[in-house]
C-alpha cells in the first residue's frame, strides 16, 4: 500500500484533510486516486493523509507488505505530536454504520479541534446523487434489471439500505433493486422478483465505494453462493460491472460537499 499523504511542510496554515476509508487490498485502491486528486483539485494547499478502518484489509496489507495502514487515531495522534491541533476527518464509508461511529469516538477523544464530513449516503442531495446517477447507468431494455448489492450492516443504520430501496423503486419501478451481502433481500429472492417482472438480463453492480474483495467473491465471483452465480442459476443472463461508486466523479462530488460542509461546522465536541 503506497503512502498517499502529503507532508505538512508546504501547507501549515491549511487544515489537515484525514480521508478515513475502509481500506481495500484489490486492485480497486484506484478508485481512491481519483477521489485523492479531485480532493486536492477541491481543496488546494490542504494536506491530505489517509486512514484506514477494517481490521481485515489492514492485516491483509500487513501480510503483504509487512508494513500496517494507520488508523484514524494513528494519524490523529501523529497530527497532533506533529503539531496540529485541527483537522477535517472525511469518511469514506457509504452509510453512517459501525466503522463511522467509530471514527466518531475516536475523533471525540482527541484533544484537537476535529470536524467531521460525513458518509456517502447521509443527506436528502446524497440520495438524489445517487438516483441520479442510477439513471445513468440503468440499462435500457424493458427485460434488463439492474442490481446494486451493498454489504450491509447489524447496526441501525441497515435502514439506509431500504429507504434507499424505496426511493429506487419509486422512481424507476421494480426493474432496479438494492441487495446486501449480509442481509435481505437474498439473491433468490431478487432472482425471483426480477423473473416475476418480466427481467432476463441482469447487470450486477456493487454498492460500495470501491469494488473490492467482497464484489470479487461474494458478488461477482465464481462460487456457490455468490449472487452472480445464484441468479444465473434462476435463468438470469448476469453481467458484472467492477466499478465501485467512487469510480464516478458525480458520486465523489458528494465527498467533496461534506468536507465543504464540515470545514464551517463547529469542531466535535460529545460533552
Amino acid at each position: 500500500e503506497k503512502d498517499r499523504s502529503q507532508t505538512m511542510s508546504a501547507t501549515a496554515n491549511k487544515t489537515p484533510i484525514i480521508l478515513a476509508a475502509s481500506g481495500t487490498a484489490t486492485a480497486a485502491a484506484d478508485t481512491y486516486d481519483r477521489i485523492e486528486a479531485r480532493c486536492r483539485q477541491a481543496f488546494p494547499g490542504h494536506p491530505i493523509h489517509w486512514a484506514y478502518s477494517s481490521r481485515a484489509i489492514r492485516r491483509r496489507i500487513h501480510a503483504r507488505t509487512g508494513e500496517a495502514p494507520p488508523t484514524p487515531a494513528n494519524r490523529l495522534d501523529h497530527l497532533y505530536a506533529s503539531g496540529g491541533r485541527n483537522a477535517v476527518v472525511q469518511s469514506l464509508h457509504l452509510i453512517c454504520g459501525i466503522e463511522f461511529h467509530h471514527l466518531v469516538w475516536e475523533a471525540a477523544r482527541r484533544p484537537m479541534e476535529i470536524q467531521l464530513g460525513l458518509p456517502l449516503l447521509s443527506t436528502p442531495e446524497d440520495f438524489e446523487s445517487l438516483l441520479d446517477w442510477i439513471a445513468a447507468v440503468q440499462p435500457s431494455g424493458s427485460h434488463e434489471a439492474l442490481v446494486l448489492v451493498g454489504h450491509g450492516t447489524e447496526h441501525p443504520a441497515w435502514m439506509t439500505y431500504a429507504l434507499l430501496a424505496q426511493m429506487i423503486t419509486a422512481r424507476f419501478g421494480r426493474r432496479i433493486v438494492v441487495g446486501q451481502v449480509k442481509g435481505d433481500p437474498s439473491p433468490a429472492v431478487v432472482g425471483e422478483r426480477l423473473l416475476a417482472a418480466g427481467c432476463r438480463r441482469v447487470t450486477l453492480r456493487p454498492l460500495m465505494v470501491v469494488a473490492g474483495a467482497h464484489f470479487m467473491a461474494d458478488i461477482a465471483g465464481e462460487q456457490a453462493g455468490s449472487w452472480q452465480t445464484q441468479l444465473s442459476q434462476r435463468g438470469l443472463a448476469v453481467t458484472s460491472v467492477a466499478e465501485g461508486l467512487g469510480a464516478h466523479p458525480a458520486l465523489i462530488d458528494i465527498f467533496m460537499r461534506h468536507i465543504a460542509a464540515a470545514m464551517k461546522s463547529r469542531p466535535l465536541d460529545l460533552d
